[in-house]
């Protein structure tokens, strides 16, 4: 039995629709392209603005971005049952929605860049992370029929406790109902996030009960070249001093170096033209006048893909580092007399270093 597919009501049957069975009015238009942007920072986006519009995240990502498949998957993990490890499901959307969240900090954190390259394990709880151990006499060729060298290697295992990032800032509530909300909490909440990573991350300060040991923490300064031929030869001897301490662990690389950002313009002034380096050169202010060398693989973090985000309109805040006691102190603002927002921010992430010898610092005498 032969089945002609008839045309749309009220138009004549023409040539085309012999050559073509489907009309133009009933194929299938294409999928919408997704808008460039972070999904993480839009499922951040549509957390806030949903918590103060009364409205679910869901539904201001599908009204502000239809077409980011990850935000609203990001969502439909949030309010459905998903375990990290179990593939096809949230194993391998915790994996995008950390590099997305990694990305978004990128452009203000140097650290951000870097744990990008390290060891990344999902998590907020305590995680036990065995030691980074690398040492050629923990191997040995053998000849036929011989018995192999058997080695106990030491036990270095660390240990990454559930700190938390926090942040709190301040928008009108027109910035925050408006097309631009998106940018506008990047700019607060996200890059006083960063700040903050690059200072306790690339510190030299020692573990406390609420932040991690920053990476340089134990590790003495190396010593800075003073060559006389100048500042050209002096950088050069200073990163090769660098990398050849960390090379211990991270073999022929890659490598990061970081310094000031107006160092690190010098140093990639003084790269141009040596393609392929195994080295990555990052700026943060973090670091002051110091120059530091970093084998990712003897750094392991954990973070949190799903930072909780508060949204309050009628609080009273200390516009300030606040004391113990936060009805003290000043400026103070309040949320509701302003018509202003307050975003607040916590995030889980620890990290810790695998084997100090992955990473070297020092002072350099050039500038």
């Amino acid at each position: 039995m032969n089945i002609e597919v008839l045309p749309p009501s009220g138009r004549q049957r023409d040539a085309s629709d012999a050559r073509d069975p489907y009309p133009v009015s009933f194929q299938r238009e294409p999928a919408p392209l997704v808008p460039r942007g972070n999904s993480w920072m839009r499922w951040i986006t549509a957390k806030a603005v949903g918590l103060h519009q009364r409205k679910s995240a869901a539904a201001v990502a599908a009204e502000h971005w239809p077409s980011d498949r990850v935000v609203r998957d990001v969502i439909k993990a949030a309010s459905a049952p998903a375990m990290y490890n179990v593939p096809g499901w949230a194993a391998e959307l915790i994996h995008t929605v950390v590099s997305d969240m990694l990305a978004a900090l990128g452009p203000a954190a140097a650290g951000a860049q870097l744990l990008k390259e390290c060891t990344l394990l999902n998590g907020n709880g305590i995680i036990v992370a065995p030691g980074f151990v690398a040492s050629a006499a923990n191997a040995a060729f053998v000849g036929d029929g011989q018995p192999i060298p058997v080695k106990q290697f030491a036990d270095s295992a660390v240990s990454l406790m559930p700190y938390k990032l926090g942040a709190i800032a301040v928008l009108t509530e027109e910035m925050l109902n408006s097309s631009n909300a998106e940018q506008l909490i990047g700019d607060t909440l996200v890059r006083s996030a960063a700040a903050a990573l690059d200072v306790a991350l690339f510190g030299l300060a020692a573990g406390t009960s609420v932040q991690p040991a920053g990476l340089r923490y134990g590790i003495a300064a190396l010593t800075a070249s003073t060559d006389p031929a100048g500042a050209w030869e002096q950088y050069f001897e200073d990163a090769a001093a660098l990398i050849n301490s960390v090379a211990a662990v991270g073999g022929n690389g890659p490598f990061f170096l970081v310094a000031n950002p107006g160092r690190g313009v010098q140093m990639r002034l003084r790269a141009l033209g040596d393609e392929g380096n195994p080295y990555e050169i990052l700026g943060s202010t973090a670091m002051g006048l110091d120059m530091m060398a970093v084998a990712p693989g003897a750094v392991v973090a954990a973070m949190d893909p799903e930072p909780e985000i508060d949204v309050g309109n009628a609080a009273q805040l200390v516009m300030s580092d606040p004391a113990a006691d936060t009805n003290t102190g000043s400026p103070q603002k309040t949320m509701f007399q302003t018509v202003s927002v307050a975003l607040k921010l916590r995030w889980r992430i620890s990290w810790a270093l695998r084997d100090p010898r992955g990473v070297a610092w020092l002072t350099p005498n050039w500038k």
